[in-house]
């Protein structure tokens, strides 16, 4: 039992050292394949990847992924019991099939429909999603690792195709490599769009650049897809350093991003991450001016309040608080619903309302108090708000006060 399985591991060893051309000299090969590879000749290597693997089952437990990563791997082997096949643990979520198919006219076909068959029978007997990449045949046991690789590059596919599949080499076509997908002025104008909060202008910048991309023929390689949502990523940081966002926080979503993009089966999962880093920061960004935006109006408030009897103007009160007149302007009647003029009459008005009513200041003296030197204008802006003037506002609350006096001393 013991040398049985010790014959097994060294098989498997001996065969993973093989697709990953870790042996050298033929000698050393043709010594292994007659010591424990025994009359099994593959020619023909498929690989079988799980799917969403890091995204979905990375925060789990070793345990569960240990567990998961036997469920597949039973299953494979079950599924090929009756072929004359090998199933060989290469990473954490791939598997290498070693295949011996001879007839070589129909290899082609057969190799696909044995990969179809192997995706759907994964997928019913552990629910789990995994995608099939099916290599050229190879003409002795010395090139396996072609086919091997050839399996690799036939999976890599899935990144535009999607998953759950079986993919063929041969009917693929070769990727390229175009390193200038993301241009300068893109760039500026994403940059732009961030920093101003502009999330559909944001997602439509993104929407074009991914077009650019999908619409390519043949594919870009992946790896340089990859590459250039990096360096989105680093627009996103950028903008977002800009914005005044912590660097706690951005580095945590860069991290976040950064692992994601590397870990991404397909292109949709690399556009979901993107746009929702964007949406994250973006939303940082909004939730931070609004921050800002509540203390520093607090404080215009606190300043108009303050100085009201003065000669108060729009442009001292935003050079208080440090920000342009035409901002602060446009702020102001978001963050009260009244401009500027409104919100500095409600105050003075309110203020005489008060000295009319607990003082016996003359109008004029109350006019001036309030920060109008032209009593008449005050009289006309007293009015206005009120709708009587401030002489008949003062007599009409006296004769309330002294009625309610008399009532209650009944």
């Amino acid at each position: 039992m013991e040398k049985d399985l010790f014959t097994e591991y060294a098989r498997l060893g001996f065969f993973r050292d093989l697709l990953c051309n870790n042996i050298k000299y033929e000698e050393e090969i043709l010594e292994f394949e007659k010591e424990i590879a025994a009359d099994f000749r593959p020619n023909i290597v498929m690989v079988a990847a799980i799917d969403n693997y890091h995204l979905q089952f990375g925060n789990k437990s070793e345990i569960q992924r240990q567990n998961l990563r036997l469920a597949v791997l039973e299953s494979l082997k079950e599924a090929v019991e009756n072929l004359y096949t090998l199933v060989v643990p290469m990473e954490e979520d791939l598997y290498a099939l070693l295949f011996q198919l001879n007839n070589k006219e129909e290899t082609r076909e057969k190799a696909l429909d044995i990969g179809q068959n192997l995706q759907r029978y994964i997928e019913d007997e552990t629910g789990i999603s995994i995608t099939i990449g099916i290599g050229l045949p190879c003409k002795n046991i010395f090139d396996l690792h072609l086919s091997y690789k050839d399996a690799l590059r036939a999976c890599r596919h899935k990144f535009y195709t999607g998953t759950g599949q079986a993919i063929h080499i041969a009917n693929t076509i070769p990727f390229i490599t175009d390193p200038n997908i993301f241009s300068i002025e893109i760039e500026s104008q994403f940059s732009v769009k961030i920093l101003s909060c502009d999330k559909k202008a944001a997602f439509k910048i993104l929407d074009d650049f991914i077009s650019s991309i999908t619409n390519k023929t043949p594919n870009i390689d992946p790896v340089i897809v990859k590459a250039r949502f990096n360096e989105i990523a680093l627009i996103i940081i950028r903008a977002g350093i800009e914005a005044g966002i912590r660097s706690e926080k951005l580095g945590i979503l860069s991290r976040r991003f950064l692992k994601r993009i590397a870990e991404s089966d397909t292109f949709l999962e690399l556009e979901n991450q993107t746009k929702e880093l964007v949406s994250q920061i973006i939303d940082e960004i909004s939730r931070r001016r609004k921050h800002m935006n509540t203390k520093l109006f607090e404080e215009a408030i606190e300043y108009i309040n303050d100085n009201f009897a003065s000669n108060i103007t729009l442009e001292d009160v935003s050079e208080h608080v440090h920000i342009s007149p035409y901002h602060f302007s446009h702020e102001f009647k978001r963050f009260t619903s009244m401009n500027f003029i409104e919100y500095l009459t409600k105050v003075r008005i309110n203020e005489a309302k008060k000295l009319l009513l607990t003082t016996d200041l003359s109008i004029k003296e109350v006019s001036s108090q309030v920060g109008y030197q032209d009593s008449s204008y005050f009289g006309r802006v007293f009015k206005n708000v009120e709708g009587v003037p401030p002489s008949k506002f003062k007599i009409d609350n006296q004769v309330y006060k002294e009625e309610k006096i008399k009532s209650s001393g009944k």
